[in-house]
């Protein structure tokens, strides 16, 4: 092995590619060329001495070798990220880059008050979004990829993890308006005759929503689903079926049905690795959200994807 060729560029090179799979989307998450991505990844394999992915058409599938680098790739960069934020806390002073791991819907309706407040008070504090669902969140905190998580907070936590609730959503049913006055039916038997649109088999949400289903006696299948809450509003709009959603995002075309049962509710919230450096900026962060107010929406746009 030639130690002067192993760099932090190449272990961030590697663990992006191993991540989403190709060479093209590391070097989009990365916001470098793809061959740039291509030549830290050879400097690596040369360091090592090991070929460290396996083509599969435009994909690319780790070694044996990149599968036990990696845990110890993320280690490094997590400490190095640690590292850093050590430092600027030396100036007593909020500055520095904090990546999130946000859910679309957190983001879109959570989001705008706290991020524009932060934004605004820390003029030094930079703020890395990465889109995806809870799980995959909350994941990759635990990894070292992402600094905090905002997500649907589930039952059961992963070990070495710290989490708090911010924000309660209240799951009602709802279907088209158009359709509140096709039949005199109440809410379990809509449930029962109509197609459901509901979050996938898996999420925390999926399972909130299917354990009061099987407490009423309903074991509802999905007809469509999807990640995104934001689709299922459109599609139960759109008079496809029946689904749960927050309250907080009825609209006018909507029909909040009846809920015969105790209240569906979830808690969304921060989860952050607890053995990690806790940082005078990551906890600016974390009590602006607490401190946060709902708003407009904000534009995402503004800050790094």
């Amino acid at each position: 092995m030639r130690p002067e060729q192993l760099s932090i560029e190449s272990l961030q090179a590697f663990v992006a590619v191993v991540d989403t799979g190709a060479f093209s989307a590391a070097a989009e998450r990365l916001h470098l060329t793809q061959p740039a991505i291509s030549k830290r990844i050879q400097s690596l394999e040369a360091s090592l001495q090991r070929p460290l992915f396996e083509r599969q058409g435009r994909r690319v599938r780790p070694t044996e070798v990149a599968v036990r680098l990696l845990p110890e790739a993320r280690e490094i960069l997590a400490r190095l990220h640690a590292i850093e934020q050590q430092v600027a806390d030396l100036d007593q002073v909020v500055r520095g880059r904090i990546r999130l791991a946000t859910s679309h819907h957190i983001a879109l309706h959570r989001l705008p008050a706290p991020l524009a407040a932060l934004r605004t008070r820390y003029p030094e504090l930079e703020l890395e979004l990465a889109f995806m669902d809870s799980e995959a969140g909350i994941e990759a905190v635990m990894h070292g990829d992402a600094d905090l998580a905002l997500a649907t907070l589930p039952n059961d936590l992963p070990k070495g993890s710290e989490a708090q609730p911010v924000w309660t959503d209240d799951l009602v049913p709802m279907i088209a308006r158009g359709r509140a006055q096709d039949a005199p039916l109440d809410t379990l038997q809509r449930l029962h005759d109509w197609p459901a649109i509901l979050p996938p088999v898996g999420s925390t949400t999926r399972r909130q929503i299917d354990h009061a289903l099987a407490a009423l006696g309903l074991h509802t299948a999905a007809a469509q689903e999807s990640p995104y809450l934001e689709v299922i509003r459109m599609m139960i709009a759109a008079g496809l079926g029946i689904g749960f959603l927050p309250r907080t995002m009825a609209t006018d075309e909507l029909a909040i049905l009846e809920w015969p049962a105790p209240p569906i509710t979830r808690q969304l919230g921060w989860v952050r690795h607890a053995d990690r450096y806790r940082s005078r900026t990551l906890a600016a962060v974390i009590e602006g959200l607490h401190n946060g107010e709902d708003q407009k929406p904000l534009d995402l746009t503004d800050l790094q994807a």
